[in-house]
This record gives C-alpha cells, sequence and structure tokens, in this order.
C-alpha cells in the first residue's frame, strides 16, 4: 500500500464538507472512480459522529489505490461507537447500519487518549491481519466510579427521549454554532451523557407489527422496576451540561427559533429526573426517587387567548371530541365527549394533561408516541381506528372506538384530534 494521504480537521462541524473535498481528491487520483461513492458516504457518517460526540481536532489517513480505499478517522474521545439494532421505523441511529452497508469491512480501537473508527471500500490488501485493540487496552480504569440505582424507570420514554433530545441537541448546535465558541466541547460532553444512559438503560423490545405493538407497549413490559448505572466520576459533569443544553435547546424550541417543536411536559419532567437522580446519588445521598408521572397538573393553554374561538369553534361539533396541542394538553372537548367520560363542565379538562384521560398502563406508550411524532413524523398509530378504554371521572374505564388524527389551525398550530365513541359500558 502507498504511504498515507494525512487530512488534519479542525473542531468545526463545517470541516465535514472540507474532509468530503480532499478524500474524493484522494481517491479519484489513485483511479479508484467505482468505489469512490461509497468511500465518501461511509466518511461522512464517520467524520459528523466523530465531531458531534468527541468535539476534538480530527485526523483521516486514506490509503487510496485504483481497486480500494482505507481510511482511518481518529479523534480525541475514546468511548468506541458500537453496532446497534433498530426497530424498522426508527431514524436515528442509521449512521453505522449505513456504514455497515456500503464498506467491505470497519471498526473501531482505542489509539492513545483516544480512538480510531476504520473502514475499507474494496478490495484493500495488507490490512487481513488488522483487528480491534480489546478494549480498554493500554488504558487504566477510571478512578471511581459511582453506583446510581434508578427506580421504576420508564423504559419506552426514555427510549423516545433519546431520539428526541438527540436531535433537538443537534438542531441547537447548528443554530447556536457561528456565535458559541463553547458549543461543540459541551455538545460532545452532552452526547457522551445520552451514550452512558442508552448503553445502560435496556430499550423495550416492540414489535413492528402494529397489533403486537399495542400489547408491548404496555406495562408493565415498558417499566424496569431498577436499572443500575455505573458513572464514572469523569462523566459527572457531563449530566450537568447535558441538562443545561437541553434548557437551552427547549427555550429555544418554545421561542420559535428551532424547527423541531419543544418536548412533552413529562418527557421534562422525566430529564429533570435522571440528570437529578445521578447528581444526587453521586453526592453521597444512596436514597432513590422511583419516577412517577403527575396526572394532576393544569397547564396554561398556548396562545390561548389568540385561539380561544378556534377551540371553541372545534369543540362545537355533535361527536365526541376532544382535541390536545402539540404538548398534550387539552384544549378542546365538546359536550358529547363531556357526557361520556362523566364530566358537568369542560372546564373542568381544559388545560389537563390527556393523560387524565388515558389509562396509567397506556400513559408511556402515549407520550412516546407523540415525542417520536414531533421528533421525526412517525405516525405508526394516527389515524387507525382503535378500541381503547378511557378514563372516566370517577375512575372507571369506558371503552371507546376511537381514532386520532393531526389537525393544522393555521401555519404554525396543530392539534392532535381524537373523535370517539362508547363502545361497551364502563368497567
Amino acid at each position: 500500500m502507498p504511504e498515507p494521504v494525512v487530512i488534519v480537521l479542525r473542531s468545526d462541524a463545517r470541516s465535514v464538507g472540507e474532509a468530503r473535498r480532499r478524500v474524493r481528491d484522494v481517491v479519484q487520483d489513485a483511479g479508484g472512480h467505482e468505489h469512490l461513492d461509497a468511500v465518501v458516504l461511509a466518511l461522512s457518517e464517520v467524520v459528523t459522529n466523530a465531531f458531534v460526540h468527541a468535539g476534538t481536532d480530527v485526523t483521516v489517513l486514506v490509503w487510496a489505490t485504483a481497486d480500494g480505499t482505507r481510511v482511518e478517522v481518529e479523534d480525541g474521545a475514546t468511548r468506541l461507537p458500537a453496532r446497534r439494532h433498530y426497530a424498522e421505523a426508527a431514524t436515528t441511529g442509521r449512521g453505522l447500519q449505513l456504514v455497515d452497508e456500503v464498506t467491505r469491512r470497519w471498526g473501531a480501537h482505542r489509539r492513545g487518549a483516544g480512538k480510531v473508527v476504520w473502514f475499507e471500500v474494496g478490495d484493500v490488501p495488507g490490512w487481513e491481519a488488522d483487528a480491534d485493540a480489546p478494549s480498554g487496552a493500554g488504558h487504566a480504569p477510571p478512578a471511581a466510579v459511582h453506583t446510581v440505582t434508578l427506580v421504576a424507570v420508564p423504559l419506552l420514554m426514555h427510549w423516545a427521549w433519546q431520539e428526541h433530545a438527540a436531535a433537538l441537541l443537534r438542531e441547537y448546535l447548528l443554530y447556536v454554532l457561528d456565535d458559541d465558541v463553547t458549543i461543540l466541547d459541551r455538545h460532545a460532553e452532552a452526547s457522551k451523557a445520552l451514550s452512558l444512559l442508552r448503553d445502560q438503560v435496556p430499550a423495550p423490545v416492540l414489535s413492528d407489527d402494529r397489533d403486537v405493538l399495542m400489547v408491548d407497549a404496555m406495562e408493565p413490559s415498558v417499566t424496569s422496576e431498577a436499572v443500575v448505572l455505573q458513572v464514572p466520576a469523569g462523566s459527572l459533569s457531563d449530566f450537568v451540561t447535558l441538562d443545561d443544553l437541553l434548557r437551552r435547546a427547549l427555550d429555544a424550541a418554545r421561542a420559535g427559533h428551532l424547527l423541531g417543536p419543544p418536548t412533552q411536559p413529562e418527557i421534562e419532567e422525566m430529564r429533570l429526573w435522571l440528570c437529578g437522580e445521578i447528581a444526587r446519588q453521586a453526592g453521597g445521598d444512596p436514597t432513590s426517587v422511583a419516577w412517577v408521572a403527575r396526572t394532576d397538573t393544569r397547564e396554561t393553554v398556548a396562545d390561548q387567548a389568540l385561539l380561544t374561538a378556534t377551540y371553541a369553534a372545534l369543540a362545537a361539533t355533535e361527536e365526541s371530541l376532544l382535541a390536545t396541542d402539540e404538548a398534550s394538553v387539552i384544549v378542546a372537548v365538546s359536550p358529547s365527549a363531556l357526557r361520556v367520560l362523566g364530566y358537568a363542565h369542560r372546564d373542568e379538562l381544559l388545560g389537563r394533561r390527556v393523560i387524565a384521560v388515558i389509562p396509567g398502563r397506556y400513559h408511556q406508550a402515549h407520550i412516546a408516541g407523540i415525542t417520536l411524532n414531533a421528533t421525526n413524523g412517525r405516525d405508526t398509530l394516527l389515524g387507525v381506528p382503535l378500541a381503547v378504554p378511557m378514563v372516566h371521572r370517577d375512575g372507571a374505564e369506558v371503552l371507546v372506538s376511537l381514532e386520532v388524527r393531526p389537525e393544522r389551525l393555521d401555519r404554525d398550530h396543530r392539534v392532535f384530534v381524537a373523535r370517539f365513541r362508547p363502545t361497551a359500558a364502563r368497567s
């Protein structure tokens, strides 16, 4: 093999374009036209991951011939990427799967104080003995590791939050990139905290079959009685950064500066609980506070003055109709829906979170579903007639035939409208 071409990129997400251009030139000059596109595609994914998750300068080494190309991407973070399996509908975590698809082989190992992610496209002789170094080779264990026990962990909500948080952090990174010289480092720290949780909190097992999914996504299978985290002392500050950046990103989203909507209230509360449990237990308090979603809170209906007439018109129907805004707060309820659910006046429901009328065993499924729809438009159960129970004012359940559809009120406002009718007596 020829000597490698060495490309040093500064810690800036905009350097990804420079990496693509320079590697494309190297491969073209070597005559590797047939595998050029695959090299550039894999390079884009690996270098983007390095900038986003490591936040350090990146060195790219390229060995190119007409028959094949080997690329090594070295950064200053030691956490190795891991192959993961995602449901068919997932739209995150596809980067390494894509690298898997377009390369002959790839891998990662630690090098010095950082790591190398490498891949090969085409025929690259002379590297057959290459293998990933054992995890942790040459590195001393962390000076201290804190054991944190999370109780009553909402696995389905955590899974949805991971996807939403990653998307929100990435969008916030791009929003402040030109004005905040620290954002790449802080984004990398927040991403490391997310990765630590993703690696240690088990993901729920969900089917791609819609009918099976309804059963899979129900309590108690989506809650873990306890999850024990091993948090290195050096990672504690990463969770402080994660909490801070997500607060800032949510403020920016609420102000309309980001494309994505703010997160669900329950998801935000779960984040505060997660980060709070890690900080408190690592600080010496051994007690574990179980997660519980609150159902007794009222919210101020967003843009209430502007949309009061619109919401009232939406509820002026003979159908049993209940509508929520994008934060799952009830904004409209028809007289027929009030009768079915046992309420005397709409003010008893307006401003409440919709989980007040959803049985507890379905809370996570609803919150996760709305979160994933907001993150990437996933709509597995939207527009699908369902037979589900709703909670009556007296706590009993009413079995209804229900269909939920998103409806846009104007350019800036969308609601989720549930139309339903009872199909059996209360239980």
